[in-house]
């Protein structure tokens, strides 16, 4: 288990948004993923007794973009350039992996427990903008944003192949539709309380 002060609560997190100079959009974009990624979460560990860290990944899901602007303005890989980032404020290696691995998971078990980088990086993939949305609708999206050149759709193509791979992982384990199972969320709009043992956070 990850050591709590290594960990951010939601509202430090969003201060670390803040001085990172991500603008409101992007911040707005993080609480999105972080409701999908919790939502899941607590089906799974509800259906299928994974042994998932609920703190955790809301803190990786809310902090997962910290960089994005930064490489917007300068270059680079905003999601390794995040990792280093969040290591560098005294965030847990385990938030740091979950902001490195959601643009991609790299080695990852088919059959092994659904881990917290797994979830952030699929939730990434369910929510464009503010909106939650279909795989494919997220990746045409994707496409038509970043696909500029063969070796770039090549990579995309990968993803949605591996994201694909994912959700059938997830959804097998909780016994339920992905589009249906996200409907009342998006529908709703609301945001999805974070609760652990110690109370709200």
């Amino acid at each position: 288990m990850t050591s709590p002060q290594l960990i951010p609560g939601r509202e430090r997190c969003f201060e670390l948004l803040v001085e990172a100079g991500a603008p409101p959009h992007i911040r707005e974009h993080s609480r999105r993923v972080a409701d999908v990624a919790l939502l899941i979460a607590r089906a799974l560990i509800e259906r299928a007794n994974e042994p998932l860290d609920l703190m955790l990944l809301d803190a990786g899901a809310l902090l997962h973009d910290i960089s994005k602007m930064y490489t917007i303005e300068n270059g680079g890989r905003h999601a390794e350039l995040g990792g280093k980032y969040v290591l560098g404020l005294g965030c847990s290696p385990e938030i740091a992996r979950i902001v490195v691995c959601h643009v991609d998971l790299g080695s990852w078990e088919p059959e092994g427990r659904v881990t917290e980088a797994e979830l952030v990086n699929y939730a990434d993939k369910r929510v464009r903008h503010t909106e939650i949305v279909t795989l494919n609708e997220r990746f045409k999206d994707l496409f038509e944003r970043y696909g500029l050149n063969e070796q770039a759709k090549k990579r995309l193509d990968g993803f949605h192949e591996e994201v694909r791979a994912l959700e059938e992982k997830i959804f097998n384990r909780i016994d339920a539709d992905p589009d249906t199972f996200l409907d009342d969320l998006e529908k709703g709009g609301g945001e999805v309380e974070l609760v652990d043992k110690q109370g709200e956070i």
